[in-house]
């Protein structure tokens, strides 16, 4: 019986052991240390990587792409032609004025030797008229026959100011043909598209085959040289961005390395985007250079942080740490002689991974990381070896 007593008695005493071990121990948590340090606001957004000076072709005329003499990542010349479109009313329209045109040359011809002739015949008129005159004078003829050769002269007279007229008329058509023909061999040249500028082609959005209309992107040649991102923002974030503004680029292929640039041009006018979700937005394109361009290349997708505001020299914490107590105040768990102490504090600024504390705490105090994770107030707690 009494060694069944000192058995029981042993059991207590190990329970209780545990039990006790377990309560000194404390839960185990992640802790974070206050520090100083700065903060940044920044709009994010996506941007995309292109020339600086890049040609974004387009079709001056509408037509059937008929062939495409070059491809995607060539490189070319200034004036290299890089497309062809066929337009059959243009060629069309080409060649009957030039059929006008030679027929109306031919009018200016006839008209030129009528004159010419008119003329010679002025000049018999002319010379019977003197004659008549000398003779109508001397009493040689009637009035009747002088009235004639005056008649004649007349209407010869005006005959050659109607041919005179017939051949300016004749003329200006010409000039008028000339114009309309000058006007379609120039919009059938423009069914050569060249490139402006000599560079690599970035896009053909074309095919063979297809039918363009006027203004329809053949082509977008980029000239070799700086790069920039072109980014298109909110309109309700314009307001935080100016000219100026720091800029940080992140990107999959710059494996981790931050590039710095700048915006350097902010669009006059909205345009109407559609977001992946189908909603329609109103977004402001910008213009951003880089001061290097790191692994980047025409068209590459990358994560834009416009910086337009912060602060230096502020406590922070994770903002993960912050929760909200029940009456709406923030709060923190602080780390006090190995128990967790519920603090309420004041808040400032604050980006994707830090907030400012404005009050509550300072430099070098210990809270728990998670301020979610389940804890009582003053409960013990063990920090979390790494």
């Amino acid at each position: 019986m009494q060694k069944k007593t000192l058995g029981a008695l042993a059991g207590i005493i190990i329970v209780a052991g545990i039990i006790y071990s377990y309560s000194t121990a404390g839960i185990e948590v992640e802790t974070a240390e206050v520090i100083r340090g700065e903060i940044e606001l920044a709009v994010v957004d996506t941007g995309y990587v292109q020339a600086s000076n890049q040609a974004d072709i387009y079709a001056t005329q509408g037509g059937r792409v008929a062939s495409l003499p070059v491809s995607v990542g060539q490189n070319v010349a200034k004036d290299q032609i890089i497309a062809v479109l066929d337009n059959k009313d243009l060629s069309m329209g080409s060649a009957q004025l030039q059929v006008q045109l030679s027929q109306a040359h031919a009018a200016v011809s006839a008209a030129e030797a009528a004159l010419t002739q008119s003329n010679l015949d002025l000049v018999q008129t002319q010379a019977q008229y003197d004659r008549s005159r000398e003779l109508f004078d001397s009493g040689a003829i009637s009035q009747v026959e002088y009235d004639n050769a005056q008649a004649l002269l007349d209407k010869t007279q005006a005959g050659i100011a109607a041919q005179e007229q017939g051949l300016k008329a004749a003329r200006e058509q010409v000039a008028n043909y000339q114009g309309l023909l000058n006007n379609s061999r120039q919009k059938e040249s423009e069914l050569q598209i060249k490139s402006p500028i000599s560079g690599v082609v970035m896009q053909l959005p074309v095919r063979q085959g297809d039918v363009v209309m006027y203004g329809s992107p053949l082509a977008k040649v980029a000239p070799p040289g700086t790069l920039e991102i072109k980014v298109d923002i909110l309109s309700d974030d314009l307001g935080q961005i100016k000219v100026g503004n720091k800029v940080e680029i992140t990107a999959p292929v710059l494996e981790g390395e931050v590039l710095i640039g700048e915006v350097v041009q902010i669009y006059p006018q909205a345009e109407e985007k559609q977001s992946a979700f189908g909603v329609v937005q109103r977004r402001v394109p910008a213009r951003i250079k880089l001061a290097d361009i790191g692994n980047l290349k025409p068209g590459y997708e990358t994560m834009v942080s416009i910086i337009t505001g912060g602060k230096e020299n502020i406590l922070l914490i994770p903002r993960e740490a912050v929760t909200t107590s029940p009456d709406g105040s923030r709060q923190v768990m602080v780390i006090v002689n190995d128990r967790a102490v519920v603090r309420k504090v004041s808040t400032g600024l604050f980006d994707a991974r830090s907030v400012e504390i404005t009050e509550g705490l300072e430099a070098g105090d210990q809270i728990v990381r998670d301020g979610g994770v389940s804890l009582k107030a003053n409960a013990r707690v063990k920090v979390q070896k790494a």
